[in-house]
């Protein structure tokens, strides 16, 4: 009896071991992950973007014609040069490692569609990525407009406050969408976005006002949204920037020679506002929150959190990591890593 006792006990107490080191892992990594979000939003707000991302220590390359538009600058006006350095921040959903074994990603919200603002040739490209039939799309498209319109009469086919009431549904706020996981309740948009899942819905939609695609952090996706583009186009695009960031318009122009250069429909800078999705790791669920740089706003705040939604998941253990190599910063007390690791194939989430 006192053998079954002593073995009971040291059982007990390895469990308890094991759930206090559990715990602590969580704790600890939560505090990784909330230093990695707070460095990460004051870099946002410091340091030089460039086509390539964000840059870690603000380090300038001038190509020719930086150089000679700086020769035509009048002296004592700074120098501006977009040129992509070679140790960026990738803003198209990449992963990489932050603070202790906590992971993140930025995504620009030019590299998404916006359903708020987006063209209609934009968002039929939308329908036909989420397999909507032709015969549909008229229907989806007028009860987008009504849920977001101030009026009550509904459109043609289009549906307002009594439609959703007989299907037990919240009214229309009539007002833009605030998250795009609101999209999922306009009425018949939710069956055609479920097989995207939440994070299909963040990686390819924002509610941000742009209507302009960057080309450098757009999904395959959203690429194939843009009109004229077609699913060969977008994945050369993709292969393109894979090894170097598209640098100017012409080069754009040649991987998609059916955008008018003058339409507007293509950038290659990103927005003032995006996404950071941060995991604690440890396999706890992350999350995500969208912000907005606000260096001239009047409190001097330097950036906006608009909201923040839980990840629906952990990071999957089989998703690769990318490491920047050689960036003082990341291989700092800030990100502290094995300096000069390799970088590890795109981590990509696939959305």
């Amino acid at each position: 009896m006192l053998a079954l006792l002593a073995g009971a006990t040291a059982t007990t107490v390895a469990r308890l071991r094991a759930a206090a080191a559990q715990q602590q892992a969580r704790v600890l990594g939560g505090i990784d992950a909330y230093s990695t979000e707070q460095t990460l939003l004051f870099m946002l707000a410091t340091q030089r973007m460039t086509f390539g991302g964000l840059t870690v220590d603000n380090t300038m390359v001038m190509n020719a014609q930086d150089q000679a538009m700086q020769m035509q600058t009048q002296p004592g006006m700074p120098v501006i040069s977009f040129t992509p350095v070679g140790n960026e921040l990738r803003l198209d959903g990449t992963l990489y490692r932050g603070v202790g074994r906590a992971d993140f990603a930025l995504q620009d919200d030019r590299g998404r569609l916006s359903p708020n603002w987006a063209m209609p040739g934009m968002m039929q490209g939308l329908m036909h990525e989420l397999g909507v039939p032709i015969e549909e799309r008229g229907k989806l498209t007028d009860r987008l407009r009504d849920y977001q319109d101030s009026d009550d009469l509904p459109l043609l086919n289009g549906a307002e406050a009594p439609a959703y009431a007989a299907r037990k549904l919240p009214p229309p706020p009539d007002r833009p969408l605030l998250t795009p996981y609101e999209l999922l309740r306009v009425m018949s948009w939710g069956k055609y976005l479920a097989p995207w899942g939440y994070s299909g819905i963040t990686r390819n939609l924002t509610v941000a006002r742009n209507v302009s695609i960057n080309v450098n952090t757009a999904s395959l996706r959203v690429l194939e949204t843009v009109p004229g583009v077609t699913p060969d186009q977008a994945k050369r695009v993709l292969a393109m920037r894979a090894l170097a960031p598209l640098n100017s318009y012409p080069e754009a122009q040649l991987l998609l020679p059916s955008i008018p250069p003058d339409s507007g429909l293509l950038s290659l800078y990103p927005s003032s506002s995006g996404t950071l999705e941060i995991w604690p790791g440890e396999g706890s669920a992350g999350w995500l929150v969208h912000y907005t740089l606000t260096p001239f706003e009047n409190d001097g705040s330097p950036w906006r959190i608009d909201y923040a939604l839980r990840l629906a998941r952990p990071l999957q253990t089989d998703v690769a990591v990318v490491r920047a190599m050689g960036a003082a910063l990341l291989a700092g007390p800030l990100f502290p890593q094995p300096a000069g690791t390799a970088a590890a194939a795109s981590g990509a989430r696939g959305n």
